[in-house]
């Protein structure tokens, strides 16, 4: 029962958002707390994408048949 380390993800994708000054000073106190930022925005896309997974999903059309 030998247990395999999984190789670290690579991130190989880069995203440049613009911010407003509060999200700055905002993220740069979470900063001073040792917070971890690309991994913070990383895990809060995510929740945002679990969250309204159904709404993004594409939903089949129904066929409407005059007949």
């Amino acid at each position: 029962n030998s247990f395999m380390p999984l190789a670290p993800i690579k991130y190989t994708k880069t995203i440049q958002t613009p911010v407003t000054d509060i999200q700055w000073s905002t993220l740069q106190i979470l900063k001073s707390r040792n917070v971890k930022i690309p991994q913070f925005i990383r895990e809060a896309i995510k929740e945002k994408i679990d969250r309204e997974a159904s709404e993004l999903r594409v939903k089949p059309r129904k066929i409407i048949c005059p007949f």
